[in-house]
């Protein structure tokens, strides 16, 4: 399949594509990531797929199918498309968001109401343009933004935002894959509570179903198929999470992990206790563990990798782990583990289990 040829209309039909961008296949998410690590110049084209993809996910009632037929996505790409007439043009601009919500709408009328002949629709001023950066598999990189914030990015991930961004007005970044935040307080500073500011002194990371906003914190995010974590380390994080019309709100405090997960989009948001700094250990290129049990271990890796661990013997999650262990190779940071619990692992896709 010539891969490098597809427009967004051709991402949209294609069956593998969907799977990656809604979460519904690991092995289909590895791949479309490393190809577009690879193929930097498709990103646009799949980005916006994947977001009008996620988006109707999170928004269309009944359930999107689980894979949206070829001619339902030209049918779709023709309808986001259709020319406008002078009357239509548009009086006020809007944002990149709002231009995504209203192809939702759009997409929404195409999907839910075959056979309609009038469909109405709203124009949009042009997209601003965008700075990406990413990585390849085992890259880790750093990026320094406008406001003086810093990204740590992990490997087989991207994060835009737009260019340039304006004094005043709120800062916004978009991201796949994973990224470590460590983002500049530019509110005044008598203003404490991400719940109470205004929009325009936020920092928002929009990952996929969730927008994560803070005023100045530190932060891990991972937006891969099938999962959406947030581990917070300092001060305060407020998630947004929009389904069926219904918004969800929940704050962070550190040391919180909340989880979203693409498969059951109508579940609340739920948060836990985790050992935070052990979630942003990988920006070092390695796992530090002193004097870590096992079962929180597992967890990580289960929440990072979105792996199922099993252990043949029970009572290796109670072992503790001492020492640090590589993680730019997931199968090498596994053998590690075994060699350390002097057992041996198999792992088949996301299956891992240790005998």
């Amino acid at each position: 399949m010539n891969y490098a040829a597809y427009s967004t209309e051709d991402f949209l039909a294609d069956e593998s594509f969907q799977a990656f961008a809604l979460g519904h296949d690991p092995a289909a998410g590895q791949f479309w990531l490393a190809w577009l690590a690879q193929h930097p110049a498709k990103q646009a084209e799949a980005d916006e797929a994947m977001a009008l993809l996620q988006l109707l996910a999170t928004s269309y009632s009944p359930p999107l199918p689980h894979h949206l037929k070829q001619v339902e996505a030209a049918k779709l790409w023709r309808a986001l498309h259709l020319p406008t007439t002078p009357r239509q043009q548009p009086v006020l601009r809007v944002s990149q968001r709002a231009r995504v919500w209203a192809s939702v709408a759009v997409a929404a009328l195409v999907l839910g109401v075959v056979g309609v002949g009038v469909w109405q629709y709203a124009t949009v001023a042009p997209a601003p343009a965008w700075t990406s950066y990413a990585t390849r598999a085992g890259e880790h990189r750093q990026v320094h933004l406008p406001d003086g914030s810093r990204v740590t990015l992990n490997d087989n991930s991207v994060l835009k935002l737009a260019t340039p961004w304006q004094p005043g007005h709120a800062r916004e970044v978009w991201l796949t894959g994973e990224a470590f935040f460590q983002v500049q307080h530019t509110a005044p500073a008598q203003l404490t509570a991400v719940a109470h500011a205004p929009a325009k002194v936020k920092f928002t990371v929009h990952a996929g179903p969730l927008d994560v906003a803070v005023l100045g914190t530190q932060f891990d995010v991972l937006n891969r198929p099938g999962r959406t974590n947030v581990i917070l380390q300092s001060g305060q994080v407020q998630l947004r999470h929009q389904f069926a019309g219904h918004t969800e709100e929940l704050l962070l405090k550190p040391g919180e992990l909340a989880e979203f997960l693409p498969a059951a989009p109508a579940a609340p948001l739920a948060k836990r206790a985790v050992n935070a700094p052990l979630y942003a250990a990988w920006t070092s290129g390695h796992l530090d563990f002193d004097d870590t049990p096992m079962a929180e271990v597992i967890t990580l890796l289960e929440d990072t990798y979105g792996l199922h661990i099993t252990l043949r013997n029970p009572a290796l999650r109670q072992q503790k782990l001492t020492g640090s262990v590589p993680n730019h190779d997931l199968d090498v940071l596994l053998t590690t583990l075994a060699k350390s619990l002097d057992t041996n692992v198999h792992r088949t896709g996301s299956q891992v289990r240790f005998d």
